[in-house]
C-alpha cells in the first residue's frame, strides 16, 4: 500500500523516448529550382539554424541527388519532392512548400519551335528522373495513358526541373519536356498536364519524441524561403493520394450509348402493293347464242 502511494504521488514519470542529441534535415526535391548550388546550401544552413532555435538541439541539414541516398542516411526530417512522397507515402506530413501562393503547381509539356504533339513523334522527351514511378508519372499523369510507349524515340532523365527544360531550351538535345508552368523559358506550350503537389516536410526518424517533431513544425511553418520556394504551409495528404491514382494505368473503355425510342408509322415500314388495272368489260351478249348456234344482237 505505501508503495503504490508512493508511485502515485511521485515525481511526474520523465519521457520514455528523450530527445536526440542532434537532429538531422535532408533535402531531395528537384522540382525546386534555386538560382545556384550555393543558393540551395544557404537555403538549408538558414531552415537548419531555425529549427535549432526551436527545439534547442544542434541540427544539421544536407542536399541529395536521388531519394535512395537520403533516406539511406537515416535522416530525422525529409524535404521530399511531392512525386516521391505521392509513391512513398511514409513518413508524418509536416508541412507542404508553397510555390507561386500554393501548395500545388499546374504541369505542361512544351516544346520548342513550332512543334505539334504530333510533330513530336519519334522524338526526344526531358523529363525529371526522380526516381520515384517515372514512367508511370509521365505516362499515365502527364499523358492520362493516351500516348503509347515508343511515341517519343528517347527519354532523357535530368536531375531536376532547370536542367530537363535547359536540355531543351539551351542545348537543344531533346524537342519537349514536362515541366511546371512559368519554368519553361521561352519554350511553347504544347498542352496541359493537371497540378503536381509541391514538395512535402515529413518526419522520417521514429527515434525523435512528439514533443520535438512539433516543435519543429512550428520552425518550419516560420521558415523563410529561398529560390522559387516561398515557404511552408500545413500540409493535406489528399493531393499526394491524389497523384499516386493518377500515376496508376487507366484503362479506357468505350461507352455504348442507350437509344432513344422511335416512333414508327405503319406506313413508313409497309409497302402497299400496287392496285392491279380492272379488266375491261367484255359486253355478255356477244357471248350469249342461240341454241341453234344463231348469235344474239
Amino acid at each position: 500500500m505505501l508503495i503504490g502511494a508512493a508511485l502515485s504521488i511521485g515525481a511526474p514519470v520523465a519521457d520514455a523516448q528523450p530527445a536526440p542529441n542532434k537532429l538531422t534535415i535532408g533535402l531531395y526535391a528537384p522540382s525546386i529550382e534555386f538560382p545556384s548550388t550555393q543558393a540551395r546550401l544557404s537555403y538549408l544552413q538558414g531552415l537548419a539554424k531555425t529549427v535549432e532555435q526551436a527545439t534547442g538541439i544542434k541540427t544539421e541539414a544536407q542536399s541529395y541527388n536521388s531519394l535512395g541516398a537520403m533516406t539511406g542516411d537515416n535522416v530525422d526530417f525529409a524535404i521530399m519532392d511531392g512525386q516521391c512522397y505521392a509513391v512513398n507515402g511514409s513518413g508524418r506530413l509536416l508541412a507542404t512548400a508553397l510555390i507561386g501562393g500554393a501548395t500545388v503547381r499546374p504541369w505542361a509539356l512544351f516544346a520548342t519551335g513550332n512543334e505539334t504533339m504530333q510533330s513530336l513523334r519519334g522524338k526526344k522527351l526531358a523529363f525529371v528522373q526522380t526516381g520515384c514511378n517515372d514512367g508511370g508519372f509521365i505516362d499515365n499523369a502527364m499523358l492520362e495513358s493516351e500516348v503509347d510507349d515508343g511515341f517519343f524515340g528517347a527519354r532523357v532523365g535530368k536531375g531536376d526541373v532547370s536542367a530537363a527544360v535547359a536540355e531543351v531550351a539551351s542545348y537543344k538535345t531533346a524537342q519537349a519536356v514536362f515541366a511546371p508552368i512559368g519554368s519553361e523559358k521561352g519554350l511553347h506550350k504544347i498542352f496541359d498536364t493537371g497540378n503536381v503537389p509541391n514538395p512535402a516536410f515529413v518526419a522520417l526518424g521514429s527515434k525523435v519524441p512528439a514533443a520535438v517533431i512539433d516543435k519543429v513544425a512550428a520552425a518550419v511553418g516560420s521558415a523563410g524561403g529561398g529560390g522559387t520556394l516561398a515557404g511552408w504551409m500545413k500540409g493535406a495528404r489528399e493531393p499526394y493520394q491524389a497523384l499516386a491514382g493518377r500515376m496508376g494505368r487507366i484503362a479506357k473503355a468505350a461507352q455504348l450509348a442507350t437509344p432513344e425510342p422511335v416512333r414508327l408509322d405503319a406506313k413508313d415500314v409497309l409497302i402497299d402493293p400496287p392496285t392491279l388495272n380492272e379488266p375491261a368489260l367484255i359486253p355478255l351478249r356477244r357471248r350469249l347464242v342461240r341454241p341453234l348456234g344463231d348469235r344474239i344482237d
